[in-house]
C-alpha cells in the first residue's frame, strides 16, 4: 500500500478582518484556494523534513505591537511541540530569522533554506491586532454575578491573533500548501491598579479558565502570549493525515 503523506486543510473558521491574512505580503503570488471548504495535497511517500521559520509580523497598520523576544520564542517552541505531536513533518531546526521582510520575493526563503541545509521551510506568520477601550468590572470579578458588590473603573483590550502556516520546497521558494488559525482574548485591567487577586485578567470564552498575569506589566504580554496560542493550536488543527 503506498503511504503518502496528505496535507489536510479546512477553507472554514472565522475572520477576523482586522488581522489580514499576511503570507502574501511575503510571498507573492500565493494561489487562491480552491472554493471547496478542504482539499488533501499529497506531498511525499516519507516524512517531510524542514526547518521551522518564525516570523512576527506588525507591519500593517492597527497592527499590536511586537511581542517580546522571550514570548515569540516560548510560542515557537510551543509551535513545534505541537507540530511534532499532530503532523508528520521532522523539524531539523526552529529559527526566528530578523532579517526576514515582507518583499514579497521567495529569493530570502531561498537564501534561508540553503544556509540551513534544509529541503523544505515551514514558514509561520504571526500577526495581530488589538485596540483597548474604557468598561467597567465587577468588583468580585464575577461575569455571572453583576455588579451586586460594586463596580471597578477600567479599561478592556480585544486582541486579534492570525497564526498562517505555509510549507515551501526550498529549492524554489514555491508553495506546496497553507493554512492559518485565528483566535482572541480580552484583558481586563482596572485604571487605577489595586491590590487584587482578580484583576488583571486575561479571558477567552466562557468554557476555559481565566488567566491571571504575574504583574500588571505583564498583562499585555500575557494577553498576547494566551491568543497566541491559540490560535497556533487552530492553525496546526487545520493539518491532518
Amino acid at each position: 500500500v503506498f503511504m503518502g503523506l496528505l496535507v489536510f486543510f479546512s477553507g472554514g473558521g472565522c475572520s477576523f478582518d482586522n488581522t489580514p491574512k499576511r503570507l502574501s505580503a511575503y510571498l507573492t503570488p500565493v494561489p487562491v484556494p480552491k472554493t471547496t471548504t478542504s482539499a488533501t495535497v499529497l506531498l511525499s511517500p516519507t516524512t517531510v523534513s524542514a526547518t521551522l521559520v518564525v516570523i512576527n509580523d506588525h507591519g500593517f497598520q492597527k497592527s499590536a505591537p511586537a511581542l517580546q523576544p522571550g514570548t515569540l520564542q516560548v510560542l515557537g517552541e510551543y509551535l513545534q511541540s505541537v507540530l511534532e505531536k499532530q503532523v508528520p513533518i521532522r523539524l531539523e531546526a526552529v529559527v526566528f530569522p530578523k532579517a526576514l521582510q515582507p518583499s514579497g520575493s521567495p529569493n530570502q526563503f531561498v537564501s534561508l533554506a540553503k544556509e540551513q541545509g534544509a529541503p523544505y521551510l515551514l514558514l509561520a506568520i504571526l500577526s495581530s491586532s488589538e485596540w483597548e477601550v474604557p468598561d467597567r468590572f465587577a468588583l468580585g470579578g464575577s461575569l455571572q454575578g453583576g455588579g451586586g458588590r460594586g463596580w471597578l473603573v477600567g479599561y478592556r483590550a480585544e486582541h486579534y491573533a492570525r497564526l498562517e502556516l505555509a510549507l515551501l520546497d526550498a529549492q524554489t521558494g514555491q508553495l506546496v500548501v497553507s493554512t492559518d488559525g485565528q483566535a482572541w482574548a480580552v484583558l481586563e485591567r482596572l485604571a487605577v491598579p489595586l491590590e487584587s487577586n482578580v484583576y488583571p485578567v486575561v479571558r477567552r470564552d466562557l468554557t476555559q479558565p481565566p488567566i491571571y498575569p504575574n504583574t500588571e506589566e505583564d498583562a499585555f504580554e500575557t494577553l498576547r502570549w494566551v491568543s497566541g496560542q491559540d490560535a497556533i493550536a487552530q492553525a496546526v488543527m487545520h493539518l491532518e493525515l
